[in-house]
């Protein structure tokens, strides 16, 4: 094998490298999005579950229906 030889064939498999490198890289970014994916669906499944369960508290408590959201929200300046 000359040097050109080699130097060519030392070209190639750096090219095929190179494309492996990034089928990897893809392919690692694909499987981190799907397990974000999966724990943000984790969290509002966690989430939901939270929220039925004051609302069933707050049936069987027989406090009033008031919406969950109305305990954040803060009165209105100069309102009673």
């Amino acid at each position: 094998m000359t040097k050109e030889e080699w130097m060519e064939r030392l070209a190639e498999i750096e090219q095929q490298t190179l494309e492996l490198e990034k089928i990897v890289h893809a392919k690692v970014a694909a499987e981190r999005h799907r397990q974000l994916f999966g724990l943000r669906l984790q969290r509002e499944r966690i989430q939901n579950r939270l929220l039925l369960v004051e609302e069933g508290a707050r049936f069987l408590c027989g406090e009033p229906d008031v919406p969950s959201f109305m305990s954040t929200l803060k009165p209105a300046a100069g309102s009673m």
